[in-house]
């Protein structure tokens, strides 16, 4: 007989191992599902890898197959970006009940095939030299010519011209313009290709503006505000006829009324001054504002259940359950039979992102123009204006860290750069030592930002010392706009001799 330590006990392990729930975007596609966490992620990502694509894949699509033997799978969490090894199981990695994932497709590295035949190693060489080098990319190259065409077009017909060579340069534009809208709709409309319409359609906002703004300048301010609102015609008309890139209409749109307004204000007989420091002031703020004012647009209405408050529960429990009429056909507009799907969420969470970016980018667009008319305005720029300036563009560069989303961000923070960097140049016919100070202004902003990418780590919830002095940053910024702006305007001297 044997003497076995009673302290020594068999442990069961279940055959079926412990799973959570956790939701999975991959593509176009969101998958709720059921994981096993102690299991490595190697062991079910080849499923949910055919689980997102039976959604995607077409039959007729050959080379999606030839595609995703060349790609692997890759789980990582949705909000940080982190990949989870494929080693690891979810549990190592920390993930809990309810968390969101991606699932993303890398380029496999394969070893290089020998070939017999000379030509056709040269061939494999040459494409391996160049993988990158794709139609995708081929594609995004096409696009970007379109636009740097476009832009090209726009700086010839603003040069002066004879009426002959004016005359050539507009049926080229007006030609180019309706060509990029004809080609934007087949592409959205006939092959489904958002991105190359979005493109198309941003390449004909240049070739419109100067199309009409060129001979309607010559009769003044009032004539720069014709062209501002023909604009927005014409760039409904395109999104009409395009049907997508509402985004990049609506905020050439926006910056265009805007400006419309303030040349209007200024025609009517106010200063320049003050024409270009309140519209700084106001569509910084209203950049503020933005997040609020657009707070619902990402939302789906809540279903709600039809019930009949005048009924009992007793009438209802002795009801027929075999009624002779038939029963009258509900109301399921707002029921929870027609609930949104994750595409559908997905769509409306993207579209309200892209608006805000547009409202964002039309709102500092139109800063960065006011503050620019506000610099060129005198023979020397002086230390009020200069002041000014920097704080607009401070005040747009703290601001873009507040959105979520990288449009978003961009939206800000491009023209607080661009708007920095005019200011400085600009700053180099004022009185001295300004030249040294915008110079070093420069400097001090890039070594800031490369700091702060060096320094840069995920996002915590809990706030930080770095976050809480950005934050205050921010606050004085936004409160220094009034009275810098003030003090732009001469108010202080008004005052008396102590300002």
């Amino acid at each position: 007989m044997n003497d076995l330590d009673e302290s020594n006990s068999l442990r069961v392990i279940s055959a079926e191992p412990e799973q959570i729930r956790v939701s999975v975007f991959g593509g176009n596609t969101q998958l709720d599902i059921g994981l096993p966490l102690d299991l490595p992620v190697s062991s079910f990502i080849p499923d949910l890898t055919k689980l997102v694509r039976s959604r995607d894949a077409t039959p007729s699509d050959d080379s999606r197959g030839k595609e995703e033997r060349r790609t692997f799978g890759v789980l990582s969490r949705f909000d940080t970006g982190v990949e989870i090894g494929p080693d690891k199981t979810l549990r190592e990695a920390g993930v809990v009940n309810g968390e969101l994932l991606r699932l993303s497709s890398q380029r496999a590295l394969s070893p290089p095939t020998l070939y017999d035949d000379v030509v056709d190693a040269a061939a494999q060489l040459n494409k391996a030299a160049y993988a990158e080098w794709d139609s995708r990319s081929a594609r995004w190259m096409g696009l970007v010519g379109a636009n740097l065409g476009a832009i090209a077009l726009a700086l010839l017909l603003i040069q002066p011209l004879s009426q002959v060579q004016r005359a050539t340069m507009s049926g080229l534009g007006v030609i180019a313009v309706v060509g990029l809208v004809t080609f934007a709709a087949i592409a959205h409309r006939s092959f489904a290709l958002d991105d190359v319409a979005v493109a198309l359609g941003a390449a004909t906002i240049p070739v419109s503006a100067t199309l009409v703004g060129v001979p309607l300048i010559a009769f003044g301010g009032y004539g720069f505000v014709g062209a501002c609102a023909a604009l927005l015609l014409i760039n409904y008309m395109c999104y009409r006829v395009i049907g997508t890139g509402h985004w990049i209409f609506l905020a050439s749109s926006l910056a265009a009324g805007l400006c419309g307004v303030a040349v209007l204000t200024h025609s009517i007989g106010v200063r320049t001054d003050i024409v270009c420091v309140v519209s700084a002031i106001v569509t910084i703020l209203m950049c503020a504002a933005v997040p609020r004012l657009t707070s619902g647009i990402d939302h789906f209405e809540a279903p709600t259940a039809a019930v009949d408050a005048e009924r009992s529960d007793d009438e209802w429990a002795l009801e027929n359950p075999f009624p002779t009429e038939t029963a009258p056909v509900t109301d399921t507009t707002n029921s929870g039979t027609n609930m949104p799907t994750a595409e559908e969420v997905w769509a409306r969470v993207h579209q309200a992102a892209l608006t805000r970016s547009a409202l964002l980018l039309g709102f500092a667009g139109t800063a960065v123009a006011a503050a620019t008319v506000l610099l060129r305005e005198g023979d020397v720029v002086v230390w009020q204006v200069f002041a000014f300036t920097l704080t607009c563009a401070v005040a747009l560069g703290l601001r873009s860290r507040n959105p979520r989303t990288w449009a978003e961000r961009i939206a800000v923070a491009l023209p607080a750069t661009a708007l920095a960097i005019i200011v400085c140049v600009i700053a180099q016919h004022g009185v001295f030592p300004m030249p040294l100070a915008s110079v070093g202004v420069l400097l001090a902003a890039a070594v800031g930002a490369v700091v702060l990418g060096l320094t840069a780590r995920p996002a915590t919830p809990l706030p930080t010392g770095r976050t809480t002095l950005l934050e205050y940053l921010d606050y004085l910024a936004m409160g220094a706009l009034i009275p810098v702006g003030l003090w732009a305007l001469g108010v202080y001297e008004h005052l008396g001799p102590w300002w």
